[in-house]
């Protein structure tokens, strides 16, 4: 059996964006541009026959940097021929996939106490009155969804405990008695529309005595990846950003096995997301 960790992964949540792949690029930063489009630039009354002021479009750009996130293994040949339960080579390859996908989780949370825009007190649990206070700086911003809010398993049953001293309409949402269900690691349910996400992997602020969990809508931040391509026989193989190499030692009869990934995580536009910062 595994022993006790936190499995639960962000890897492709449609609230992070995919920015890209970098491979082939020419550099290991990808830059992700934003230009105020989509009406921000508004048409104004023009009088008959008169010529239109040109507007310039104002663009800015946020960059993600790519880099190697490894593990590594050994496993002695005695070690694998005697196995009995499963703890062989091949699940130690087949481990480096979970490996990589909490490495993407972490460098998720790494970000989560970074925005500008913050609510919670320090050293005082989280209630109900806090996820709101995010959720309405957020929609105050026009910030779009999905929204996804990451907490600190403290902060989620610190607001399950704030819910179940709601009253009036809040106590009657269907989502409320959801949320309160205990349910795998990781997804919690949703409140008010918005999902709920516990990772033991938030960070702590204020010098330890606060987790710093968040919540942000599409585009606050995003991910780029770089792929692994390598010539075998004459063939371009292309194995993906996550990448296992085995490599034996006939002097020590072991093997080793190590795992790459190539990434990067960023925060794309500080608007987009709210840090809650509460009790840890």
């Amino acid at each position: 059996r595994i022993a006790l960790t936190d499995e639960a992964s962000l890897w492709n949540h449609p609230a992070i964006i995919n920015a890209g792949d970098v491979t082939g690029s020419g550099s290991t930063v990808l830059a992700v541009p934003f230009a105020d489009l989509g009406g921000s630039s508004r048409m104004a009354a023009i009088a008959e026959n008169a010529d239109p002021t040109p507007v310039a479009v104002t663009d800015t750009q946020a960059t993600i940097t790519i880099a190697r996130q490894a593990l590594y293994r050994q496993i002695s040949d005695l070690a694998n021929m005697t196995d009995s339960v499963g703890l062989d080579i091949e699940a130690l390859v087949n481990d480096m996939a979970a490996s990589a996908s909490m490495r993407f989780t972490e460098l998720v949370c790494n970000l989560l106490d970074n925005f500008s825009s913050v609510v919670g007190s320090t050293t005082v649990d989280l209630d109900a009155d806090n996820f709101f206070s995010a959720q309405f700086t957020l929609t105050q911003a026009s910030v779009p969804g999905p929204y996804l809010c990451v907490l600190y398993p403290v902060q989620l049953t610190d607001l399950q405990n704030s819910l179940r001293g709601e009253a009036g309409a809040l106590q009657f949402k269907d989502d409320v008695g959801d949320a309160l269900n205990i349910k795998a690691q990781g997804f919690a349910g949703s409140l008010n529309g918005v999902p709920l996400f516990a990772s033991s992997l938030v960070p702590t602020m204020t010098t330890g005595a606060d987790s710093g969990g968040a919540m942000f809508g599409v585009g606050a931040l995003g991910y780029a990846e770089g792929r692994v391509v390598k010539s075998i026989d004459g063939t371009r193989v292309d194995f993906g950003p996550v990448h296992v190499g085995i490599a034996r030692d006939e002097v020590g009869s072991f093997q080793k096995i190590v795992g790459n990934y190539f990434v990067g995580v960023s925060e794309l536009e500080d608007s987009r997301g709210v840090t809650i910062r509460t009790d840890r």
